[in-house]
């Protein structure tokens, strides 16, 4: 006699399957927001950078996602809104390596923004790629990172490199007749980098380079060395700097009264605050500076999304790569929506499209970003003018730069 059971084995086998199937896709269905996290520099050096540039974008960006409903995902048939997650990284590369995989691992975020800087980029791209999270970095200026491009597909660069800036600076050195300048470089991955494009794009052009010097991050007194390329009689000074040694650098050869007949100085030089803290835009006349962007770039949207910063912040982005941050958001959006929540399917749909962005349409080759609104600004009569590449011009480069203007009566 056979005894019947109430299950069949094929029935049983697609209980199975459907648990294992169904299960996680109703689990999906009920997500109910998109969690985004950062690590990035709240305090230390580079603060002063990732409080202009990318803090400011990340906020407007999510503030306005969330005000239309959220990011529609097309597998969902619905909209979910952004939860974003920020920690201090402390300006220190340990810790945001530590705080990246704490986002990761614990807080299990969808997407991760990225820190501010070059440094902090490079000690990130690692982790992003074994965890295969797809970043952009719109602070990232490195041709070592696209040396190593192959090894972190994960991993985009937006803003514009080297090659392209330091080509575009000592275009206009040439063209304005500069025959002797002064290199000097903060010994941290930035500076290091670009003097070490700069330099060589000198010796092309036949710009005799009598100091190539380094100084420490965060210095605290760079008039020394000042003093010494003062005594040098160059034309042109050229320093990669960051922010804050950039203001030190401004501040203390305002005090020297040493005026060379070009001044080229880093980030924080296309800040807005810049023109503001030596004493007004008449000060700052005639100094260039890394990065170009202004509200006249020919790119739609870009106006607005400059008209929105402004009213939200109560401040101008910044003209460096602040909107380059914005755009690296836009990307980031535009994917999602396209593609969904799938990391990978969102790595590879960056990896192979074209993006309109306030910096223009972004593409990227070998996981940099080819397109760039300019490449070096010029502050003139208040606005930071492109003025490398010449195609790309807002204005045309003033030289010699302006005498400091004298000090005013309190």
């Amino acid at each position: 006699m056979k005894v019947r059971t109430p299950f069949s084995l094929f029935t049983v086998f697609i209980a199975l399957l459907a648990l294992i199937v169904i299960f996680p896709i109703s689990s999906y269905a009920a997500k109910d927001k998109i969690r985004i996290g950062t690590a990035i520099s709240l305090s230390g050096p580079y603060s002063a950078g990732a409080g202009m540039t990318q803090i400011p974008n990340y906020k407007l960006w999510v503030d306005e996602v969330n005000a239309k409903g959220g990011l529609y995902i097309k597998e969902l048939k619905k909209k979910l809104p952004i939860e974003l997650i920020i920690y201090d990284d402390k300006s220190d590369t340990g810790t945001v390596v530590k705080l990246v995989e704490q986002l990761i691992l614990k807080d299990k975020v969808d997407f991760i923004l990225p820190p501010w800087g070059t440094a902090m980029h490079f000690a990130i791209a690692p982790v992003i790629n074994k965890y295969k999270y797809p970043v952009i970095g719109p602070t990232i200026s490195s041709e070592k990172l696209r040396e190593i491009a192959h090894k972190v597909p994960y991993f985009f660069g937006m803003l514009n490199m080297p090659r392209e800036q330091a080509a575009g600076l000592v275009e206009i050195l040439e063209e304005v007749g500069v025959k002797k300048a002064a290199l000097i470089y903060v010994a941290d991955a930035y500076g290091i980098e670009w003097s070490s494009k700069v330099a060589p794009e000198l010796g092309l052009k036949k710009i005799d380079m009598p100091i190539f010097k380094s100084y420490p991050l965060d210095t605290k007194d760079i008039s020394p060395l000042l003093k010494t390329i003062a005594s040098a009689d160059v034309d042109a000074v050229l320093c990669m700097s960051y922010p804050n040694d950039t203001f030190l650098i401004t501040k203390q050869m305002k005090e020297m009264g040493y005026n060379p007949k070009l001044l080229y100085l880093g980030v924080g030089v296309a800040f807005p605050v810049y023109k503001q803290m030596f004493g007004g835009p008449d000060v700052i006349e005639g100094i260039m500076g890394a990065g170009a962007w202004n509200p006249k770039v020919p790119y739609p949207g870009a106006k607005d999304w400059y008209d929105r910063h402004v009213k939200k912040w109560n401040k101008e982005p910044d003209f460096w790569a602040s909107a380059f941050a914005y755009a690296s958001l836009q990307v980031l959006e535009q994917s999602i929506e396209k593609v969904g929540l799938d990391r990978k399917k969102v790595r590879d749909y960056i990896a192979s499209n074209t993006f309109p962005t306030v910096i223009g349409p972004v593409r990227f080759e070998g996981g940099f970003n080819v397109q760039s609104p300019g490449e070096i600004g010029q502050w003139q009569k208040g606005q930071f003018e492109i003025v490398a590449s010449k195609a790309k011009r807002t204005a045309k480069p003033i030289y010699p730069k302006p005498p400091w203007p004298p000090e005013k009566a309190k």
